[in-house]
């Protein structure tokens, strides 16, 4: 991981992005595009963070891609918006359709302003070919921190969750959480334009936690499953099938 130190008059300020990209899940068939994280990690100052990206198309025909944001947590005063394709949209919009030619690539940035507040910014981008449906997501965690310039500074790694299984399902699905700390997590289940399906809460120890959750009565599809806590996010793909 590639850290740069800016130092400042007071204190030093830290922020660190990290992306983990997802296998899309479409089952039986051939990806027809691939959302790219190149950032995995970022160190600047205080001002503007910008993580850079691509959608690449693999298709022979033109996609219409619609690429959601959603925001699980960030500090108030910090000033987020995306640039995809030919557009970069205002703060306040969330999602963006846009046409990709075939084997052409669009561009992604996430642009933040902290304005010196400390925090963590959550955020997962979802990318949705509009015809069949198939998904890429990408997880991204940026941190602002103040460091003194002798401090080394590591990212957590609170917990694990396990793949999900069966996937597909036509009933229920299991997953596994590997937690190193106490506390609160939350567990949401995304469809792919954004929405929130089904959320749970849960108070949990430390050590490993077996869950399963109900998918029946969904429409068949593709979804997104997400677990929060202790500043962290990961996500995993299931489809149901009826």
């Amino acid at each position: 991981m590639l850290n740069r130190m800016i130092k400042n008059t007071h204190k030093l300020y830290k922020m660190i992005t990290l992306a983990l990209v997802l296998v899309p899940t479409v089952f039986g068939q051939t990806n027809n595009f691939e959302f790219v994280q190149h950032d995995s990690a970022y160190v600047g100052s205080e001002d503007f963070v910008v993580l850079h990206g691509e959608i690449i198309s693999l298709a022979t025909s033109t996609q219409t891609i619609s690429v959601t944001r959603v925001t699980h947590q960030k500090p108030e005063t910090w000033n987020t918006s995306f640039c995809v394709g030919p557009a970069c949209l205002p703060p306040f919009l969330d999602n963006y359709t846009f046409d990709l030619a075939a084997s052409d690539t669009a561009d992604f940035t996430l642009d933040t302003f902290p304005y010196s507040e400390e925090g963590i910014g959550l955020w997962t981008m979802f990318a949705v070919d509009s015809s069949t449906m198939e998904v890429d997501s990408v997880n991204i965690r940026l941190e602002f921190i103040a460091v003194s310039i002798d401090e080394v500074y590591e990212t957590p790694n609170a917990f694990k969750l396990s793949p999900i299984y069966p996937n597909p399902t036509n009933a229920s699905v299991n997953f596994d959480l590997n937690l190193k700390t106490t506390g609160e997590y939350t567990i949401i289940l995304y469809a792919l334009d954004g929405r929130e399906v089904m959320t749970r809460n849960y108070q949990l120890n430390s050590g490993q936690h077996h869950l399963q959750w109900n998918m029946q009565g969904l429409p068949s599809g593709n979804y997104i499953i997400s677990a929060m806590g202790a500043g962290e996010i990961i996500s995993r793909q299931v489809v149901v099938i009826k």
